[in-house]
């Protein structure tokens, strides 16, 4: 199709064939390496910082006992991966408004400072998209995580904890390494999508 015109009426075999002039008409755009680096950068930050965050919580969760508080952190960080980006960009909107906002409110009645327009300054945008691609998917990474610490050896612990390895030798020596297939095996699938970022949150 992208060597096409297509037409849907006609479909691709019968749609008049142009060969590279899409092509030729995207790379001339004088915003075609300004639109690729932000679709490169916004892909990147995500899978850092996802991937990051993602590790850090399966970890902190792996450390509770508590059954009940486990499963309710899981629960609420996993929600946001259901709702709809449309909805996320209306939470945001609100939560970011300059007058009533709750991050605004903070600003002026603790910090007392001006009210930040942060939907309207293109320096904050990719910290924000940033953001809300976290809170929206660190509850999926996190249980994918969560699944591959338990697939590890719990004598290999026994056996650390005999030889005096405290948790942050555990961590190191046994949970990490144990973690590291399912770690490049997301990290492989994030990179392929690298530029996939979709213009619905944007």
């Amino acid at each position: 199709i992208a060597f096409k015109d297509y037409n849907i009426y006609k479909g691709i075999i019968k749609s008049p064939w142009v060969g590279f002039y899409y092509f030729r008409v995207l790379f001339n755009d004088p915003n075609f390496f300004r639109l690729l680096r932000n679709t490169f950068l916004l892909s990147v930050y995500g899978i850092v910082f996802g991937t990051i965050a993602s590790i850090t919580l399966a970890i902190l969760l792996n450390e509770v006992y508590s059954p009940l508080f486990k499963r309710t952190v899981q629960t609420i960080t996993y929600l946001p991966h259901f709702i709809s980006n449309a909805v996320i960009a209306g939470i945001v909107i609100m939560v970011l408004s300059p007058k009533d906002g709750l991050v605004n409110q903070i600003i002026v009645n603790i910090f007392n400072r001006q009210p930040i327009y942060f939907m309207g300054n293109p320096k904050y945008f990719r910290s924000i998209y940033t953001i809300t691609g976290l809170w929206q998917g660190v509850g999926w990474g996190t249980i994918v995580y969560l699944a591959a610490i338990t697939g590890i050896d719990p004598q290999l612990y026994e056996a650390c904890m005999i030889d005096g390895g405290g948790r942050i030798r555990q961590f190191w020596n046994i949970t990490l390494p144990g973690m590291m297939p399912t770690i490049v095996l997301l990290l492989i699938l994030n990179v392929a999508k690298v530029l996939d970022v979709g213009t619905e949150k944007v």
